[in-house]
């Protein structure tokens, strides 16, 4: 039996204060011009329950950049195994005023996920990813271990001008085979939802903590799928779907079919 098959999983609402938000990327020298949402809700999760940090999240209504929301506050979904009075206990121990008072706390809620999911049932999702492959040896146009959006990568292995290449086509196949593997769930259908280049932040580990910028894809991705095992399932929803999880990709939200 899993670890996740013996605990409840939580879905959390938090409700997140923009200007905070920046008053924290200013604390930790980040170039808040060049720094998505995605990367300070990522900073600010980290700082506020440092190792029971949710992962992954969803920040909802992402398409402005932090500066837009002119004091709004950010909506957060993520999964954690803890409701949020404990979420709440473990900021107010151990993060520092000013990255307490990021979160709204008279608004965030909380809701226990399902322990169990029956064989056979169907449902929608909606998935936010970053589909990227890590390549395994070197070639013409890259190293071997660099991160390529998939999409390029397909372009590049074909090399030939005079074919086309369907971007969102290859970003289907790519979901589909990463569907394919898990043994929990079958996707029954899929398209893409919503499409953009996606500036990503990272800071080294070295004291000076630089930070780089890079892109990736950011791909939405709506569907319906069929549960062949549920514990598995459960497992494959904590968990999240392919890479950068942490920073905002990867939460499998679900709804009745």
């Amino acid at each position: 039996m899993s670890e996740v098959e013996t605990k409840t999983v939580h879905m959390i609402q938090m409700w997140l204060d923009s200007r905070r938000l920046m008053q924290l990327g200013k604390m930790l020298h980040l170039p808040l011009k060049n720094v998505g949402n995605n990367y300070l809700v990522h900073c600010a999760l980290s700082e506020l329950f440092q190792d029971q940090s949710p992962s992954p999240f969803s920040v909802e209504d992402n398409h402005r950049q932090i500066v837009d929301y002119n004091g709004q506050a950010i909506r957060v979904l993520c999964y954690s195994e803890f409701d949020w009075e404990t979420l709440q206990n473990l900021a107010r121990g151990f993060a520092s005023p000013t990255v307490y008072e990021i979160v709204d706390w008279d608004r965030i809620a909380s809701k226990p996920m399902p322990n169990e999911f029956s064989d056979g049932m169907e449902l929608g999702f909606e998935l936010r990813t970053c589909p990227v492959v890590r390549k395994a040896s070197d070639g013409l146009k890259w190293k071997k271990g660099q991160e390529i959006d998939v999409f390029l990568s397909k372009v590049w292995e074909i090399d030939d001008e005079s074919v086309e290449v369907d971007r969102e086509n290859t970003y289907k196949e790519w979901l589909i085979r990463y569907f394919e593997k898990q043994d929990g769930v079958n996707l029954t259908s899929v398209k893409v939802k919503r499409f953009s280049i996606e500036r990503m932040s990272r800071r080294n580990h070295k004291p000076n903590r630089k930070v780089k910028i890079i892109q990736r894809p950011d791909v939405t991705f709506t569907g319906t799928l069929k549960i062949q095992n549920g514990d598995e399932f459960k497992e494959l929803l904590y968990r999240g779907i392919g890479r950068h999880k942490s920073f905002g990709f990867g939460m499998l939200k679900i709804r009745r079919a």
